[in-house]
């Protein structure tokens, strides 16, 4: 599986004292849990790797990762963050356990996984893939432009059957007048529609039964990452009215090779302290009856949601269309959801934010023609998704020698 990023649980870091023609650092990965585990994101403190191999003030250094048979596998460090990491991928099935070692040196330019790029040509979209699949949020311009005006916080998402990063050639491909994004050329396409929604999983203020919309289009970006594995950005987003109060937004938003879920990282600017209930979701398009369900309309009831308020997962199936399949959407609260609901127009996953202080979740989707034949399918996606977060690998290290 391929996650978002993955906290270790612990890393225990054994430092012994020896003379050695190289330093090396050997890494154990373990996991005791009952589900494999397909390119998991390993992720290590810089200042651990640093202290094993004897590396002291110096912020020029790199770093090689080599899997069990001595070849050398794509890495990334991840300097965005606090505190700086190596990140790399691992596969370990149930129960099992795997060993890397980590070099000082150089490591291979490896082609990228994954891609954010600004778009000002397509009116300041911000578009961003991997491997499984490809997502857009609204910039400035669009909002401005007096025949494609549009105003919208939503999240796009466009599917597609490659492995391939494909976005740019479709809005090339659209520049130049050769193919539509909107029509499956054979790699996939753009059919999700947005509008004033939260598209594909966005968060929203939830209150007194009502969804506060984000008011504007994003107004700023950076880009902090861009591969060869993850890729992060942070979208800036003014203040809007939310209950009649003033509340801006930040968003900062990770995306990992092999993953079908964005990290999203919510800052709410405004009346600091306060604690305000939120929701993550999708616009609500079709009731399909639950078979031997009475008449009713709940979320319980229809047959296109599945859901876990504990393990706070919510997925949903878009209706089918007759040409181009099923989307599926999917969100995730990691300590778990408030409540779950249909509501306001869409299918709610909520929780509760803290006004001035980061708050995370999980969303995205995948795809009938993507390698998800139906609901059940993305829901044992989202499930596991889930359990992987609360059941992280176990990393130790120790320093090694390399005669």
């Amino acid at each position: 599986m391929k996650k978002a990023s993955f906290l270790i649980a612990f890393i225990a870091l054994l430092l012994s004292s020896c003379c050695c023609k190289e330093n090396a650092l050997t890494v154990q990965v373990n996991n005791p849990s009952t589900l494999d585990r397909e390119r998991e994101n390993i992720e290590i403190e810089l200042d651990a790797i640093k202290n094993g191999l004897g590396i002291k003030n110096d912020a020029t250094s790199r770093f090689v990762v080599f899997d069990a048979q001595g070849q050398e596998i794509p890495s990334q460090l991840i300097l965005s963050s606090t505190p700086a990491t190596l990140l790399f991928q691992a596969t370990i099935k149930a129960g099992d356990s795997c060993t890397f070692t980590i070099k000082t040196g150089q490591p291979t330019p490896y082609e990228s996984m994954v891609q954010t790029t600004f778009m000002p040509r397509r009116l300041d979209d911000m578009s961003w893939e991997n491997d499984k699949v490809s997502f857009r949020a609204y910039g400035p311009a669009l909002a401005k432009d007096p025949q494609q005006g549009m105003v919208s916080g939503g999240l796009d998402i466009w599917v597609k059957r490659t492995s391939k990063l494909v976005t740019q050639q479709w809005y090339q491909d659209e520049f130049d007048g050769k193919s539509s994004y909107h029509n499956d050329n054979g790699e996939g396409l753009d059919f999700y529609s947005v509008g004033k929604t939260l598209g594909a999983g966005s968060l929203a203020p939830f209150i007194e039964g009502k969804l506060w919309l984000v008011g504007n289009n994003f107004v700023s970006y950076k880009i902090l990452e861009n591969g060869p594995i993850r890729t992060t950005f942070v979208l800036e987003y003014e203040a809007y009215d939310c209950n009649s109060k003033a509340l801006s937004e930040t968003r900062t938003i990770s995306l990992d090779a092999g993953s079908q879920l964005n990290k999203f990282s919510i800052l709410y600017k405004g009346n600091d302290g306060e604690v305000i209930p939120v929701a993550a979701g999708f616009p609500f398009r079709g009731f399909e009856q639950k078979s031997g369900r009475k008449e009713s309309h709940g979320i319980d009831d229809c047959n296109s949601i599945a859901y876990d308020k504990t393990l706070g997962y919510i997925a949903y199936a878009e209706p089918a269309h007759a040409e181009n399949g099923i989307i599926f959407l999917g969100s995730l609260m990691p300590e778990g959801s408030d409540q779950t609901l249909i509501a306001q127009g869409h299918v709610l996953n909520g929780s509760h934010a803290t006004i001035g202080k980061e708050f995370v979740y999980y969303s995205g989707g995948g795809w009938s023609k993507g390698g998800f034949s139906d609901l059940a399918a993305w829901t044992a996606y989202m499930k596991d998704f889930a359990l992987k977060l609360r059941e992280p690998l176990k990393v130790n290290l120790k320093a090694a020698c390399v005669n």
